[in-house]
C-alpha cells in the first residue's frame, strides 16, 4: 500500500459513513465493506478518480435511502490548473451551498485543494503545508457560518 492510500481510504470510508449512517451506525466493518463493494464495481480506469468514486457511493445511497429528499451530495473540486486562490475556493463553495442549503443533511465533498496548493513535482514546505491548514479551517468556518441551522452539514476534504 502506498503512504497516499491510507489517507484516500479514511476519506472513502468517511463518505460512507456519512451517507449510509442511518443503515450502518458505527459500524465500521460494514462501511469498509460498502466502500470496497463500490470500489469493485468502478471500472478500471476510473478507480482513482474520487469523483467516480462519489458518484457510484451516491447513486448506491440513493437507492437506499429511506428519505431521499432529506440529503444531498454536492462534489467541489478546486482547480489545480490556475493554482490556489482563496476567492475561487470561496466562490466554489458558496455555489454548492446555495445547491444543498433547502436539504436537512448536506454533504460537501472537497476535492483538489492539496493539489491546488502544491501541485505535481513541488515539494511540500513548512510555508504550503501552513497554507493548507489555514485553507482546511478557512473551509471549514465559512460552512459553519452560511449554513441553516436546523441543517446537518458533513464537510469532508478528500
Amino acid at each position: 500500500m502506498k503512504r497516499g492510500d491510507s489517507h484516500q481510504d479514511f476519506s472513502k470510508l468517511q463518505i460512507i459513513c456519512a451517507l449510509f449512517a442511518d443503515n450502518i451506525s458505527s459500524d465500521l466493518y460494514f462501511a469498509r465493506q460498502i466502500k470496497e463493494s463500490i470500489e469493485a464495481a468502478l471500472p478500471e480506469t476510473q478507480k482513482d478518480s474520487p469523483a467516480a468514486f462519489l458518484e457510484a457511493a451516491k447513486m448506491l445511497a440513493e437507492r437506499s435511502a429511506r428519505n431521499p429528499e432529506q440529503s444531498v451530495i454536492d462534489l467541489v473540486i478546486v482547480p489545480d490548473d490556475q493554482g490556489y486562490s482563496e476567492l475561487a475556493l470561496r466562490a466554489r463553495l458558496l455555489e454548492a451551498l446555495k445547491r444543498t442549503c433547502r436539504f436537512e443533511r448536506p454533504m460537501l465533498i472537497l476535492t483538489g485543494l492539496k493539489e491546488a496548493i502544491c501541485p505535481k513535482g513541488k515539494r511540500w514546505t513548512a510555508r504550503r503545508k501552513l497554507e493548507y491548514q489555514n485553507a482546511v479551517a478557512y473551509c471549514r468556518a465559512f460552512c459553519k457560518t452560511r449554513v441553516r441551522p436546523s441543517s446537518s452539514l458533513n464537510l469532508i476534504i478528500f
